[in-house]
């Protein structure tokens, strides 16, 4: 049985997957878009984060880790590393560093960016600030 936690596990994977799918089909959106070309996002949840879908993808794993937890046993207990190591990865290895990085080497002293860059968060969404 699933029960509280594995429900809970499923509506945490569940929101991440919707807000990854729109957060990717947002950014696709405005690269097909000429007017675009060598700007960067920041409209739609790329207003709320500069990271949606990193954000998400660490959804992703805490919601199927979470889906385990009722059925786990012994050592598969260690399972419940790997949002962890995910969220490790992708904040300070890969990931959000690397993407912060070039955007600096591509933006970075531009007005709007910096602003961006000061009024939105790295990953954790939240509405944006003036």
């Amino acid at each position: 049985p699933l029960g509280v936690i594995g429900i809970v596990g499923i509506a945490i994977w569940a929101t991440g997957m919707l807000i990854e799918i729109i957060s990717d089909r947002q950014k696709s959106n405005f690269r097909a878009n000429p007017d675009n070309a060598g700007n960067f996002i920041r409209t739609g949840l790329w207003a709320w984060s500069r990271h949606p879908n990193y954000f998400c993808e660490l959804l992703l794993w805490t919601g199927m880790a979470s889906v385990a937890v009722p059925v786990l046993q012994g050592w598969q207990w260690a399972t419940l590393i790997s949002p962890i190591f995910v969220t490790f990865l992708l904040t300070r290895v890969s990931g959000v560093p690397m993407l912060e990085e070039a955007a600096d080497e591509r933006w970075g002293g531009q007005d709007d960016y910096e602003h961006y860059k000061r009024t939105t968060p790295v990953l954790i969404p939240r509405p944006p600030s003036a």
